[in-house]
């Protein structure tokens, strides 16, 4: 028999037989279960009576105890795999360098002194040990397109039993009908210009937390231009401009990076005055500018393209709508006196008959 074995036997062979019939003795522990991370310390904390005979420690799966503390001093059994690691005192059992395989059910049994009234008692505590979450990573694609797959992945270098949170601006991500996630990946599919921003991984255990950033950019358009005229002339019967005068083109769409912009006139390829501008300008020489312009949005990265046209009428003379109005009222004043001296010189021819036929009388 082992020496702590004895001392353990004795400590129990000199307890009264009407003690060991008496209420159990309380045993509570400052925290349960204990939580550490490998390579540091394991400590069980022993809440009961201070009048002790012994409290004996036992380790998951151990035939003999681990160590027991008794008459103010302590006895550790010489087990293998704690070797030199255990110190235990009358309310602590410290293991040090806290190793995976050292996680289990730990059993803690106080034997109190005859004179507490409190027979003996035993309680278990579960321990868990984890390695440390270290090296976390985010990946995000260099280019993701509005419309496509865009795939996020979260990598960590250690950690066991680990949590990954997805976040976005501060807020979780949630997963939905276009977002899956799986552990360290996040899916979008479709994505949308919106769900650009700042993204976050944290990988995390119950003893450690590391959290990687990665900024996703989502390009997008371009979208249908808007395309506007200006226009010098305002012909009564259509015409846009008198040939000799110019007309500015101008060209608007949302898209990321900016859109790139080039022009056809009737189909045919128009050079701007400055290359990919959204501004087209036509100096018209001769009715045959008139026609079909559009402009023709591009993506530099996700190679896209959207269209907008319009109709340009070039003409040789424009009637204004105020010339227009000015040669009615002129028309009309001129019909207004052809008839006033119509009707004055009626009424002469009219005086001269009735003063002929007087005289004649």
């Amino acid at each position: 028999m082992s020496h702590l074995t004895l001392l353990i036997s004795l400590s129990l062979a000199v307890l009264p037989a009407d003690v060991l019939a008496q209420d159990p003795v309380p045993i509570q522990f400052q925290t349960d279960p204990v939580l550490v991370q490998t390579a540091t310390d394991i400590v069980f904390t022993v809440l009961t009576t201070s009048e002790v005979l012994s409290v004996t420690w036992k380790y998951p799966g151990g035939d003999t105890p681990l160590g027991l503390w008794t008459g103010g001093t302590s006895v550790v059994n010489p087990v293998p795999e704690y070797q030199g690691r255990v110190s235990i005192t009358a309310t602590q059992l410290r293991i040090s360098s806290a190793q995976l395989r050292d996680a289990g059910n730990y059993t803690v049994e106080v034997n109190p002194l005859a004179t507490t009234g409190l027979g003996s008692n035993s309680r278990s505590i579960q321990l868990r040990v984890f390695v440390a979450v270290t090296g976390v990573s985010l990946f995000v694609p260099s280019v993701a397109s509005e419309g496509g797959n865009v795939s996020l992945s979260c990598t960590w270098a250690t950690g066991t039993d680990v949590t990954v949170l997805w976040g976005v601006g501060g807020s979780a991500v949630v997963a939905d009908g276009r977002i899956t996630i799986s552990a360290g990946s996040l899916v979008i599919d479709p994505a949308r210009r919106a769900d650009a921003g700042d993204y976050s991984c944290t990988v995390s255990n119950p003893v450690s937390a590391r959290t990687a950033t990665q900024s996703l950019t989502v390009y997008y358009g371009p979208d249908t231009p808007v395309l506007t005229k200006s226009s010098p002339a305002d012909c009564v019967g259509g015409g846009d401009a008198v040939v000799g005068q110019a007309v500015r083109l101008t060209c608007l769409s949302d898209s990321l990076p900016p859109a790139l912009f080039s022009w056809l006139h009737d189909g045919r390829p128009v050079a701007p005055d400055q290359p990919d501008s959204g501004v087209l300008t036509v100096q018209t020489f001769s009715a045959n500018e008139s026609g079909r312009y559009a402009c023709v949005a591009r993506n530099g990265i996700t190679g896209g393209t959207s269209e907008q046209g319009t109709d340009l009428a070039v003409v040789g003379t424009c009637l204004s709508g105020g010339a227009v109005a000015g040669i009615v009222i002129g028309c009309l004043a001129a019909l207004f006196l052809i008839i006033l001296l119509i009707v004055l010189l009626v009424r002469r021819r009219r005086g001269k008959c009735c003063v002929s036929r007087a005289r004649a009388r």
